[in-house]
């Protein structure tokens, strides 16, 4: 803890060293103006700038820093140069380090102490900081004399263009910041649908294989009892005894799976969400997965139906599905077109999923719904693994009450019909 403690402090004094020498760079950008020795410098609109980004900063540390390298720095160019006499060189220096020191005091008894802030007051602050401060070098300049009121207009009109400039800088890329980080958010968002809608398919489908697995194990002992009324040996009836055994184990391990995977991604306390958002969700992030691969392949949604969906991971599994197999139809095309439409029918509603890939043969179009059937390979040769399109097909029956129909011809495209009804989708589906 201590160490850490010491790597922050380190960090921090070089985070003040920096910007301390980038102030008094700045500080050389000048130009003279009321009194001899006064100038109007780049620096005080940086020094603003740096303080509102870098509110761990005790401001009187930095300003400190900041009245040693930017007079220090100064009054050596000017001594090198022998523009001004060794006596005239010490002044400005004094007034140029009191000028920080005024402006960082201030600051930290106006602003940088108070518990709430905001904008408003970090922009009036500044504006007094800079305005004192100006006034203090003058006087320090002038020996406290020839105040005028043109004196005082001066100054206050330089500290309000000075400090509105810095703020608005500041205020601008702190919103751009905001904005990236929302986007950023909002990405986030989008992969933690996408991801939940995936899990929460293939959860709803080990659900369903619970009873399978449950109907081998009561085979196993069915078959065990029947092998024990034969004359079967001990060794062949213990064998169909341990597969139900082995069974059992398996559906445990399911079952803590299904609960684990369940729990995490339940979906009971989230809000319902907006078709047209569900339709923006998965396609934006189907764009962005298919660009690498399908730069050519274009994504068209059509939506003339607005309704709120709470049920919606499995509405976006079904688009997701039905929408790559489109984009992996287009394979051997350069370019293609994917079509997303949903239109009301009244009680239900119609998403239609088309392209105009190659189509599909009679042959094809047959199997398309049945169980393990799938034309993807990858260059090995394995099996892509995904719900499919008899899982796309089980969760809109049993999800949405609705069904799934296809049209296709070979060199012209296809098309996924899916019905869902209009009830079933505005309210949780029953598990």
């Amino acid at each position: 803890m201590f160490k850490q403690s010491r790597f922050f402090t380190h960090e921090r004094y070089q985070r003040i060293l920096l910007s301390a020498v980038c102030i008094a760079l700045a500080s050389q950008v000048n130009f003279q103006t009321y009194a001899p020795g006064f100038i109007v410098t780049l620096s005080v609109f940086i020094l603003p700038v740096i303080l509102y980004f870098n509110r761990d900063f005790n401001p009187i540390s930095l300003t400190v820093a900041v009245a040693i390298a930017s007079p220090v720095f100064r009054g050596l160019l000017l001594f090198i140069s022998h523009d001004v006499n060794s006596h005239d060189n010490v002044i400005y220096i004094l007034a140029d380090m009191a000028f920080y020191l005024c402006y960082g005091l201030l600051y930290y008894l106006l602003y940088w102490r108070r518990g709430q802030r905001s904008n408003t007051t970090f922009f009036l602050t500044i504006v007094l900081c800079d305005y004192v401060a100006n006034l203090l070098e003058v006087s320090l300049l002038t020996g406290f004399a020839h105040y005028t009121y043109q004196l005082f207009q001066i100054l206050f009109v330089t500290a309000l263009i000075r400090s509105t400039v810095s703020c608005l800088l500041a205020f601008l890329y702190h919103y751009f910041q905001l904005m990236l980080r929302q986007e950023n958010h909002e990405q986030r968002y989008y992969h933690f649908i996408w991801v939940a809608s995936a899990v929460n398919s293939e959860v709803y489908f080990m659900r369903k294989n619970i009873s399978e697995i449950e109907n081998v194990m009561k085979n196993a002992y069915t078959l065990n009892q029947d092998l024990q009324q034969a004359n079967v040996s001990e060794a062949e009836r213990d064998k169909a005894l341990q597969i139900a055994r082995d069974v059992h184990e398996i559906k445990k391990d399911y079952q803590n799976v299904i609960r684990g995977l369940g729990d995490y991604f339940n979906d009971d306390h989230d809000t319902a969400m907006q078709l047209a958002d569900i339709l923006k969700v998965t396609t934006d992030y189907i764009r962005e997965s298919i660009k690498p691969k399908f730069p050519n392949v274009t994504i068209e949604v059509h939506n003339h139906v607005d309704l709120m969906v709470p049920n919606h991971y499995y509405l976006v599994s079904i688009l997701s599905n039905l929408i790559f197999n489109s984009v992996d139809a287009m394979a051997d095309q350069p370019s293609g077109t994917v079509v997303v439409s949903v239109v009301d029918r009244g009680n239900d509603i119609l998403l239609n999923v088309s392209d105009n890939a190659s189509g599909m043969d009679p042959d094809t179009l047959a199997m398309i719904f049945q169980p393990g059937f799938t034309t993807k390979f990858n260059e090995n040769g394995d099996v892509y693994r995904g719900i499919g399109l008899s899982h796309v097909k089980i969760i809109a029956q049993e999800q949405f009450d609705g069904d799934i129909h296809v049209d296709s011809e070979l060199g012209k495209g296809t098309n996924f019909a899916v019905k869902l009804s209009k009830k079933r989708l505005e309210q949780e589906a029953d598990a």
